[in-house]
């Protein structure tokens, strides 16, 4: 297909059409994130089934052509692996994309591979071999080479086709509602766009983790959160996640020295709000809940013994039916656990509970 280099507000008029009368379209982005807490949008790529637009959002303004595209609930918009596109459109062009297919969640209904890459799919549906190496590429900077053009197109350019031929699989399965459900819930406003006092549940935690020391992880990422988003730098500048745990863990008496010897040198101010933090949840210290280790290990055998039937009678990955942490939580009397609703449920959860 043709590649169209779009950077003047009238030529992104003059392609308005072909993208509005479009059922489906592919969308992908390029930004750069090495120093801010916020993307910074260099392009955003749109194709539908006759051509790749390349739009320059370094060089348009008339982003309310672009919204009314994104948020159009008659188009189908597919992208691949899409939180971070979802996430930089979002704070970009101030809206949320509606009526969304993301390759990657679809293919990881129908296979036990899990998490491809867009040019892995690429290759399987249409044995087509993409040009690698655009993500080391500096998309901010002027002007655009056609190599530049080549990648940005060839990300978008497959989309619709793969989209297609995934949703004959899914359907072919009868998995198409548990697709809505995975949209429903990874790509969900609410799920891209963080809420800093939810940070928490994007760190690997310990499972082992008493009540104060989960309390103190919550507390440090919200605060972490809302510092680099106030300061705009990459919140591991300030503490990165591994830090967070060890000092979230550690006695009083050790945390000054773990302070000291962070990654990356913070302010003494922060330091003072850090341990500010610690010693208001050592207040609300709560008794560690007791647990019957004999129930505990019987539930985890029984979880990762069904896990591998069911894994191996569908053909999906069992990450994904059920991780480490929901299975302990659950054998820890939990039950917002995401195998206790839905398809997970009705496949997994239900056998048992």
């Amino acid at each position: 297909m043709p590649n169209f280099l779009i950077n003047t507000d009238k030529k992104l008029l003059n392609i308005s059409d072909d993208l509005m009368q479009s059922s489906s379209i592919g969308v992908d982005t390029e930004f750069i994130r090495e120093s801010t807490y916020y993307p910074k949008l260099a392009l955003i790529q749109f194709a539908t089934e006759h051509n790749n637009y390349i739009v320059d959002t370094l060089s348009i303004s008339a982003h309310d052509i672009i919204v009314e595209i994104l948020t159009n609930k008659n188009i189908i918009k597919v992208l691949h692996s899409a939180k971070q596109d979802l996430e930089t459109i979002h704070h970009h062009f101030n809206c949320f994309p509606v009526n969304l297919f993301d390759t990657q969640i679809a293919f990881n209904l129908t296979s036990a591979l899990v998490n491809p890459s867009y040019s892995s799919l690429v290759k399987k549906y249409f044995s087509k071999e993409l040009k690698e190496g655009s993500w080391r590429t500096d998309w901010l900077k002027r002007p655009l080479s056609d190599d530049k053009i080549e990648y940005a197109a060839n990300d978008v350019e497959y989309l619709v086709a793969l989209s297609q031929s995934i949703s004959s699989e899914l359907k072919a399965l009868d998995r198409f509602d548990w697709l809505a459900e995975e949209h429903s819930n990874d790509l969900s406003a609410r799920s891209i766009i963080t809420d800093p006092f939810d940070a928490w549940k994007r760190i690997s935690i310990p499972i082992n983790l008493d009540h104060r020391n989960r309390s103190n992880v919550r507390s440090i990422a919200a605060w972490r959160e809302i510092t680099a988003q106030k300061s705009n730098i990459p919140k591991k500048w300030i503490l990165t996640d591994g830090e967070i745990v060890r000092i979230s863990c550690s006695k009083n008496e050790n945390v000054s020295k773990l302070l000291e010897n962070t990654k990356f040198k913070i302010s003494d101010e922060h330091k003072d709000n850090i341990v500010m933090l610690l010693e208001q949840n050592t207040l609300g210290e709560k008794t560690p809940e007791k647990i019957d280790m004999n129930l505990y290990n019987k539930i985890i055998g029984k979880c990762n013994t069904v896990l591998n039937e069911v894994s191996e009678k569908y053909n999906i990955a069992s990450s994904l039916i059920a991780n480490k942490r929901d299975i302990d939580y659950f054998a820890r009397g939990q039950q917002d656990i995401k195998f206790l609703r839905g398809w997970r449920f009705k496949i997994f959860g239900k056998l048992v509970q």
